[in-house]
């Protein structure tokens, strides 16, 4: 018999289906039993007695092989199918699962973050959890088609690197051969030659950030979402920016409606707001926070901003240049202005961005000026004496913009397995 699954069951249908015990309940002839798949979660009911000893002996979340028939039901327990319920008519145990360290159903004690994240395997198991994974996928997928529809190519820059990409020092050294490197900070460098020789390029990759926060919606790994395409300001890959975002968004209200359900989520696709770096700091300062030209917008100026504008991804451009990385565009440098932006949404920074360098000289001023030293990017400075044309790019952390549609209270929530200063396991 072939295998069925929890969401396709049909009313009257002899069936085979494969799952793990999510509940269990034995009466004196008969026994009750939630078995949940990949699918979803659909009520057994048993009524053979040596088929009731048998569950009685069952642990939670054990696997298990059952074949049954299904019939009409009105369920109202949470998680479960409504309609239908299996009565079953044979049971194979395949694993038998061991005392759980932490509770899948948790009807009565809870688990904290630190402990779910050490047993994340079970952890993810739950309804909730497998929710916000599955609005990821979508995310991430969404955000592939976006940019595969128009005609960028996708590329696998390196993740280890011989030099600093962003400039600074919080980079993770390893040992490569007999020499230094690091791993990647972001695949900025690479993905700009990429943009000034394929002209349109995407990449969905893990980067390392050696930043010693210990915050709600910092981690250390990240898988980051890039795009950089040629013959484009800064305006424009804002344009890209917005479009992604808001196709994104579709995407998880169209294919997830009973995941954000699940996570009692009423999104809505999000309206759009250009600010200056200057007008968004004038705006600030209006709402009492004591900032001027110059300063960066702490955590709770972004919140402000979007609390200002609800539903809302606003960004800030026209950066002052020397607040933003070397191979950011001088946009009016007798002014200090950079073709720099950064863009929040749903009360965090999402993206940063903008137009880069793409003239060799200015590259090796703009490096100078940031402290570096010019040699270590020779490779990247030569690049663009064979005919570059002006180029934009930006990135969007995954479980960042996992944690901003979805209101999660900690980054970590929406991170498989995080890694930040004080976890390197599981």
């Amino acid at each position: 018999m072939e295998r069925s699954y929890v969401r396709n069951l049909k009313l009257n249908s002899e069936v085979l289906l494969k799952g793990w015990i999510y509940e269990s309940r034995t009466m004196s002839k008969m026994s009750f039993f939630l078995l949940r798949d990949s699918s979803g979660i659909v009520q057994c009911l048993v009524k053979n007695k040596d088929l009731v000893d048998k569950v009685a002996n069952l642990t939670l979340e054990s696997v298990i092989e059952i074949k049954g028939k299904v019939k009409k039901a009105n369920i109202k327990a949470e998680f479960v199918r409504k309609d239908v319920e299996v009565e079953v008519s044979d049971i194979k145990i395949l694993s038998r699962a061991e005392k759980l360290p932490i509770q899948v159903n948790e009807k009565t004690v809870i688990s904290d973050l630190p402990r779910r994240l050490d047993y994340r395997s079970l952890d993810v198991r739950k309804p909730k959890i497998k929710a916000i994974f599955r609005v990821q996928s979508t995310i991430i997928n969404a955000f592939r088609k976006y940019f595969y529809d128009r005609e960028f190519i996708e590329i696998q820059p390196p993740a280890i690197i011989a030099t600093s990409t962003e400039g600074g020092t919080d980079l993770f050294e390893i040992k490569y051969f007999n020499q230094k490197a690091y791993l990647a900070q972001s695949p900025q460098l690479y993905k700009q030659l990429m943009a000034i020789s394929l002209e349109k390029v995407f990449s969905t990759n893990t980067i390392w950030r050696a930043e010693k926060h210990d915050t709600s919606k910092h981690i250390n790994e990240i898988r980051q979402m890039d795009i950089e395409c040629a013959f484009a300001n800064d305006i424009e890959v804002m344009k890209h920016l917005e479009g992604a975002v808001k196709y994104i968004v579709k995407e998880v209200i169209e294919n997830c409606s009973e995941e954000l359900k699940l996570l009692d989520v009423n999104l809505k696709i999000p309206k759009v707001k250009y600010l200056t770096y200057e007008e968004a700091v004038k705006i600030l300062a209006k709402e009492g926070f004591k900032i001027k030209i110059g300063d960066d917008f702490e955590p709770e100026a972004e919140k402000k901003l979007c609390a200002l504008f609800p539903n809302t991804i606003i960004f800030t451009y026209d950066w002052p240049i020397d607040m933003k990385p070397f191979y950011i565009w001088p946009k009016e440098e007798k002014k200090g202005i950079s073709g720099g932006f950064d863009a929040v949404y749903g009360g965090v920074e999402i993206s940063s961005g903008g137009q880069r360098v793409h003239i060799p000289e200015i590259l090796i001023n703009q490096l100078k000026s940031k402290k570096l030293n010019p040699e270590n990017f020779k490779w990247y400075i030569d690049a663009f004496r064979y005919g570059a044309p002006y180029h934009g790019g930006w990135s969007i952390g995954l479980e960042r913009l996992t944690y901003a549609i979805l209101g999660l209270e900690n980054i970590r929530e929406g991170t498989l397995f995080p890694r930040d200063r004080r976890r390197l396991t599981p």
